[in-house]
């Protein structure tokens, strides 16, 4: 109820949230070990089959505990007896809230068979298994995925395995052979593991735009799966394609309208996107979920700081200490203090700076804590006084190494570390990836960069904090940044 009423007038009328069926380990009660392989594989012929079909997305999950993490709403338990001739099987689904079996399904032959029937007991529009060669199965359930494909190459779902367990192994170059190999074959079934092999494809090759892009193509094939979903949105925000990375979370949040995560990260990539007013309806449905109201105001306080909104920031910032001073370490405290001199105020920023200081416990970093704050409010004669009367000595001479040193990376690296990492927290490697980029001449590139503000206390090295928004700051000057 309250993803409808906050965010109506942007997604339209939100879908009833899909059921999710959570698929367990099927056990062995037939006393032979050689049929190990059936407990896992019957169960990943069922997901395959369900996949894409209908409104009822499905999921492995190794245990119960992990069907009720990824939101489970009917957990499918199975067992099987019987030998090779003949496997019997025996399936029941759970309603996950009641703890109650509301359907029991038994099945007997080969596993293909069986599975079938169960997939279209859940689903009636369940797809079929990426292969019907019941030797090619066996070899996929045993591991054995380069027998299978050889026996069978369209079989789809033994390529994909093939290319995760070398990926997993560490033999990038072989997976990515392997996928190359399998979306060579014209006929590979089935779209959905086609996708998923331009998927792994991408990833392998390190394309981030174009794994960006298969995801997409594979949520339209499986539209009602918030994990993929989510892989999608953290995709497009790599890419820094902020509104199809909003669009994506606001399909989790129609899906799962209780997911705070979902909430909080559609409200930065609204944020990020530019759409401070969508940002805000969507930190507003985030804090009436259980516990959020204090991180909403903080996120809420971050989304006007990138986006140039100073004393908006501030004073959500400081809301947010009042009502907690504990709240990630005082934090806010210290933000706040920044949007108030980035406003234009710096002795009231020293006011403000001073309350953080005073909150901090560990006094061997107070000296150092000052230094930082006075070079980057660009007071660096004053920085080095105080930094050279911290007790922490080596913690002084490295911070004033760093200093003395300045941005000493090339472009090629630092574009690497800006694009491998994440926004809202890439302020420190996108303002220094701007720096080089000036200095090469590139500046429509760097301006792009310059538009959105970084925020304070975010992740990064520590000991190069203090260059950032000073940094942030003459680029802009120079390259003449409104």
């Amino acid at each position: 109820m309250v993803l409808v009423a906050a965010l109506a007038a942007c997604c339209g009328s939100p879908r009833r949230a899909a059921q999710r069926i959570a698929i367990l380990p099927f056990e062995n009660l037939t006393g032979d070990d050689s049929l190990d392989w059936i407990a896992s594989a019957a169960p990943a012929i069922v997901e395959a089959e369900i996949a894409g079909a209908g409104s009822i997305a499905a999921f492995r999950a190794q245990d119960v505990s992990a069907a009720y993490a990824g939101g489970a709403t009917r957990l499918l338990h199975g067992y099987f007896t019987g030998g090779p001739a003949e496997v019997r099987f025996e399936v029941e689904a759970e309603d996950a809230s009641r703890h109650k079996i509301v359907e029991a399904m038994a099945e007997r032959g080969d596993v293909l068979k069986a599975m079938n029937a169960v997939a279209r007991r859940i689903n009636p529009s369940a797809r079929g298994f990426s292969t019907a060669n019941e030797e090619a199965i066996a070899a996929w359930g045993r591991g054995e995925y380069q027998r299978a494909v050889t026996l069978d190459p369209k079989f789809g779902a033994a390529w994909l395995s093939w290319i995760d367990s070398l990926a997993a192994r560490g033999a990038t170059a072989e997976a990515l052979d392997a996928a190359h190999r399998a979306l060579a074959q014209p006929d590979l079934r089935s779209e959905i593991d086609r996708m998923k092999i331009e998927v792994a494809s991408a990833a392998l090759s390190g394309d981030v735009a174009a794994r960006a892009q298969a995801l997409t193509r594979l949520a339209a094939l499986e539209p009602n799966d918030p994990a993929l979903l989510n892989t999608l949105a953290e995709a497009e925000l790599s890419a820094r394609n902020f509104g199809a990375a909003a669009s994506a979370y606001e399909k989790i949040a129609a899906i799962d309208p209780n997911n705070p995560a979902a909430l909080n990260s559609l409200g930065y990539a609204r944020a990020m996107a530019g759409d401070l007013d969508g940002a805000r309806k969507a930190f507003e449905a985030y804090g009436k979920q259980p516990a959020q109201a204090l991180n909403m105001l903080d996120s809420l306080g971050e989304a006007y700081f990138m986006n140039g909104r100073f004393a908006d920031a501030e004073k959500l910032f400081l809301r947010v200490y009042q009502q907690n001073p504990a709240f990630l370490g005082g934090a806010d405290l210290y933000k706040a203090a920044a949007a108030h001199w980035l406003a234009g105020d710096l002795a009231g920023a020293d006011s403000i700076f001073k309350r953080y200081l005073d909150s901090q416990r560990d006094d061997r970093l107070r000296a150092w804590r000052q230094a930082c704050w006075l070079y980057t409010t660009g007071r660096r004669d004053q920085a080095i006084d105080v930094l050279e009367s911290s007790p922490d000595k080596v913690l002084a001479a490295r911070q004033l190494a760093i200093w003395n040193a300045g941005i000493r990376e090339d472009a090629a690296s630092l574009r690497k570390t800006y694009e491998t990492t994440l926004p809202p927290a890439d302020g420190q490697a996108r303002t220094f990836y701007a720096a080089a980029l000036a200095a090469s001449g590139d500046k429509d590139q760097a301006r792009e960069l310059l538009r959105r503000w970084p925020l304070p206390e975010e992740a990064g090295d520590p000991l190069r904090e203090s260059m950032v928004l000073p940094e942030f700051l003459a680029l802009r000057r120079s390259l003449g940044v409104q």
